[in-house]
């Protein structure tokens, strides 16, 4: 009803006098702000990526065994590019206390996530279950931690990474070893 709107009717424009004015682009100073940075959100969080092919970490110091390499690329859905300046093992203590080593691990500096290829995980005989914003990863029926949708991607709830570079541990499995 008229009585309700807020402004009197003899203080709205109507359409036509509103007027465009035009204005020379060339004049004006530009300027953008970039909100969001290529930066690693948090270097210590892994998230499971059932799209990812490899295993990939953006800090050097995880590595428990590490080569150096040059000249590779990394190739993201997006079409962006990232160099890999190394390749090595990765020991994540989960919060069940199992240990799970990540092997052949791609060394991305400015990758913004630590990541795990879920189908790698499962090629080397793990079982990933998604359910309920959570899943769990099992081996041979055995618990070997778990994770919690967060910012739309699945966490895991990994405890510290163990840096030893002196590891004597036996490998058995060509991506993952020693589930207990």
């Amino acid at each position: 009803m008229a009585k309700d709107c807020r402004l009197p009717k003899k203080n709205q424009a109507h359409v036509s006098e509103v007027r465009s004015v035009p204005i020379d682009l060339g004049e004006l100073n530009l300027s953008a702000v970039v909100f969001e940075a290529n930066l690693v959100d948090n270097p210590r969080e892994w998230w499971i990526d059932t799209g990812a092919t490899r295993h990939i970490c953006s800090d050097k110091e995880m590595f428990s065994t590490y080569t150096p390499i040059n000249g590779r690329k990394l190739f993201m859905g997006n079409s962006a590019t990232s160099n890999i300046v190394g390749i090595g093992n990765v020991v994540l203590k989960m919060t069940s206390g199992k240990e799970l080593t990540l092997i052949d691990v791609l060394h991305v500096p400015d990758i913004r996530k630590n990541l795990v290829s879920g189908s790698l995980l499962i090629k080397s005989g793990f079982r990933l279950v998604f359910e309920s914003n959570k899943f769990v990863l099992t081996k041979n029926s055995h618990f070997i931690g778990k994770g919690y949708v967060e910012k739309g991607l699945f966490k895991m709830n990994v405890m510290i990474v163990m840096r030893n570079f002196e590891s004597n541990k036996i490998t058995a499995s060509t991506y993952l070893t020693e589930c207990f």
